[in-house]
């Protein structure tokens, strides 16, 4: 995933922060849950969430599982940039092409057992009012593994 500076020609952004998170297979968020839209109670556990610091290319590498899904949101991963000194710069979310989600969601059916999403990209809550800039790129199969690349732009 790399980083780069609206405000500044589109620079690459070294030596800033970006924390993600998302859901595991069953549509759970670690540091959640008991009530309302979990009902798995892992408010003590820590999972599926990462934080670097982009490199001189204004890059980061996370490796994770492909994110689940949960009713009325289409398969996303959440991602919080900052500066160095800790001031929020940008949080946004990355979106998931539908065909690589269908694909994965009824192939590897041991693993993820909700199905296919219910929630397009066009009727979610968060992407429904344009989502291209959010699109992943991704590469692979379901069978070894799938890369996703992201370019994020931030107003800094």
């Amino acid at each position: 995933m790399g980083n780069k500076s609206k405000n500044n020609n589109c620079a690459v952004m070294a030596g800033v922060i970006v924390d993600i998170w998302h859901c595991d297979a069953g549509g759970n968020y670690s540091e959640y849950g008991g009530a309302g839209m979990q009902d798995a109670d892992y408010k003590g556990v820590h999972f599926l969430r990462g934080r670097q610091t982009t490199d001189a290319n204004g890059q980061v590498r996370f490796t994770t599982i492909f994110p689940g899904w949960y009713p009325g949101r289409a398969v996303h991963i959440h991602v919080h940039i900052f500066d160095a000194s800790g001031k929020s710069l940008l949080v946004t979310q990355i979106a998931f092409p539908a065909a690589v989600c269908d694909k994965v969601f009824t192939t590897a059916t041991d693993f993820y057992k909700n199905g296919k999403a219910d929630t397009t990209n066009e009727r979610d809550n968060v992407f429904k009012d344009g989502f291209a800039n959010e699109m992943a790129s991704l590469s692979g199969n379901v069978s070894t593994r799938y890369i996703l690349t992201h370019t994020i732009v931030v107003n800094a």
